[in-house]
């Protein structure tokens, strides 16, 4: 940014004083004056000082043999007032009073420059002038005089003027970026007018050995039951919910043959579920149950986690579940390693937990009203479809905080679907989290259906390249409204240009 101005002073020499012809000017003024003509160059910040560039023309300045003339911008704001380095021009007698003066004492006068009129009658002289003085909080408001003073042989300054020759200071700005938005629309999510969820848990129930028969009282069986009977009522008090079926799966530790075993965990599967029948009102729920043996996926689970065991004891215990199948041996060959200890130890701590069982309630929800989505999503957002979280978003200002908790948790309940990851891309985006929104779609950069939204979000991420790639792709796979994408992203690269080139600028005389 170029500024110019340019003010100009007219001295009487005879009156002892100077006369000023111009009025104040801003920085990009002109005006036709004699005798001193100051133009401005430019009056910025540079990081942490102010910069005053000036062109300084004296003509035909008459300087009395034992007087001074001082020259010097003043940047002032109310009360306050920074003095800049003089120019000072000097009389014959005088310039030698004041070089004798700094020989005897070693102190020189700071002035940005000297000159000595020698007996001239008229001095005429151009001066490039640019001086800085460090920055103060109240500058943010100055501007910036030119002063004229003149001194006499017996060292006194009188004032002759003072004239505004920059109206304001040009201070460094960090430039801000357009935010580059692309329109999207927030797809409708598919409509479950019937859902269909499940409610899953485990129960350690503890059996005597070889036996199936549910004893209440044995070890922690009264609190495993009543986690089951807890789901069921869980289930049963969300509104409209209908149960439709439990099943009831049991599993063997691996102690005994495989043939023993399944039967054992079928048989301790069904009296589970009879024992269900019989404590619970079930009415018109469909119950049904399966043994599937022995565990050898949860052991294997068990011993990985194990804090005991060594590192080397767990290596060769899963080397041999890994590659000795069941009916070759397994067993036998755990029963030996380690003269049987390892056996032993998992024998007491860890086959315990693989008799276990697991149970799955699978029930209906109906679609609800917005103010009931409301009351559901509080305890129970799991009942909810996309569509649901879909209208309970759109009650929320996109970026408010009831707004990003409903996208939070539909992105729990729906993670893998494409249009539930489109549509929490959106509701991100929206959101202004662009990183988040991107995340959603990662995976599905070759699927033209998600290439418009890919353009808008990148868009936003400042990467106009990537935005127009995809939007490009999209106009190619026919998507109507990714013309409109290219168009707006050649304005924002335009403006992009712009922004780097004021960018540039800043980092230049700014402040970090």
């Amino acid at each position: 940014m170029k500024i110019n101005g340019k003010i100009r002073f007219k001295m009487v020499a005879l009156a002892g004083l100077m006369l000023l012809f111009a009025a104040p000017v801003g920085l990009v003024a002109q005006q036709k004056v004699s005798d001193v003509r100051v133009v401005v160059r430019d009056v910025r910040q540079e990081r942490d000082s102010i910069r005053v560039v000036l062109d300084i023309e004296a003509i035909g300045v008459s300087v009395p043999a034992r007087g001074q003339m001082y020259l010097f911008p003043v940047i002032r704001s109310g009360m306050n007032e920074r003095k800049l380095l003089p120019v000072v021009i000097s009389g014959r007698i005088q310039q030698a009073v004041v070089n004798r003066a700094e020989r005897l004492s070693g102190r020189v006068e700071p002035v940005y420059a000297s000159f000595s009129a020698r007996g001239q009658k008229l001095f005429h002289e151009r001066i490039s002038y640019s001086a800085t003085v460090p920055l103060e909080g109240w500058m943010k408001d100055a501007n910036v005089a030119m002063a004229q003073e003149r001194r006499n042989c017996r060292g006194e300054f009188h004032h002759l003027s003072m004239e505004v020759i920059a109206d304001r200071i040009r201070f460094a700005e960090k430039p801000t970026r357009v935010i580059y938005e692309l329109p999207v629309e927030l797809p409708v999510p598919p409509r479950e007018e019937i859902k269909i969820r499940t409610e899953s848990g485990e129960a350690q129930i503890i059996y005597t050995v070889g036996n199936a028969e549910i004893k209440p009282m044995l070890a922690n069986n009264r609190n495993e039951l009543d986690k089951i009977r807890q789901s069921i009522e869980k289930v049963r008090k969300v509104q409209g919910v209908k149960i439709n079926s439990i099943t009831i799966s049991s599993y063997a530790s691996p102690e005994g043959t495989w043939e023993y075993n399944l039967k054992l965990s079928e048989r301790r599967a069904a009296s589970l579920t009879g024992w269900l029948r019989g404590n619970y009102d079930l009415a018109g729920i469909a119950l049904s149950s399966r043994g599937y043996g022995e565990d050898w996926e949860g052991l294997e689970k068990l011993v990985r986690e194990d804090p005991v065991m060594p590192e080397g004891e767990k290596g060769r215990v899963l080397e041999i579940i890994g590659n000795t199948d069941v009916f070759d041996g397994r067993e036998r060959l755990l029963m030996q390693y380690n003269e049987g200890r390892t056996y032993r130890y998992m024998l007491a701590n860890l086959f315990p937990m693989l008799r276990r069982s697991a149970y799955r309630i699978t029930f209906t929800v109906p679609e609800y009203s917005i103010e009931t989505i409301k009351e559901v999503f509080k305890s129970y957002p799991s009942m909810l479809s996309l569509y649901e979280f879909y209208l309970l978003a759109n009650q929320y200002e996109p970026g408010s905080t009831q707004f990003k908790e409903v996208i939070v948790q539909a992105a729990r309940i729906f993670p893998e679907e494409k249009s539930s990851r489109i549509t929490m891309g959106v509701f991100s985006y929206l959101s202004n989290d662009v990183s988040a929104a991107l995340k959603f779609l990662q995976g599905l950069e070759d699927d033209p259906e998600v290439w418009i939204y890919f353009s808008a979000f990148h868009a936003r991420n400042n990467e106009l390249d990537k935005a127009e790639y995809y939007a490009k792709k999209a106009v190619a796979a026919g998507n109507t409204d990714a013309a409109g994408h290219l168009r707006l992203i050649e304005r924002y690269k335009a403006d992009e240009n712009v922004y780097q080139e004021k960018l540039k600028d800043w980092e230049m005389y700014g402040m970090d």
